[in-house]
């Protein structure tokens, strides 16, 4: 399987993809109060597991995020 920039070939990009769009609708449906709390969070648990098995949560870009913010600016958010 080829794999690109990601470093994911198609089948993870697709189930990452199918995972993370099911996540949004349940994280909806959790703010909203639609369904109950507890089956809910349990959804969410197990497709976090799918989720971390292709791939953990977080990962380093090698970027700092303050380096595409205007020095004036990180100034006055403090983070000069």
């Amino acid at each position: 399987m080829s794999v690109d920039a990601s470093g994911f070939n198609a089948e993870q990009r697709a189930e990452l993809t199918r995972i993370w769009d099911k996540l949004y609708g349940l994280y909806l449906q959790q703010g909203n109060g639609e369904r109950d709390a507890v089956e809910l969070q349990a959804e969410i648990d197990a497709l976090i597991a799918q989720r971390d098995a292709i791939r953990p949560w977080g990962w380093s870009t090698g970027r700092n995020w303050k380096d595409d913010i205007p020095p004036e600016e990180l100034k006055k958010m403090r983070f000069d």
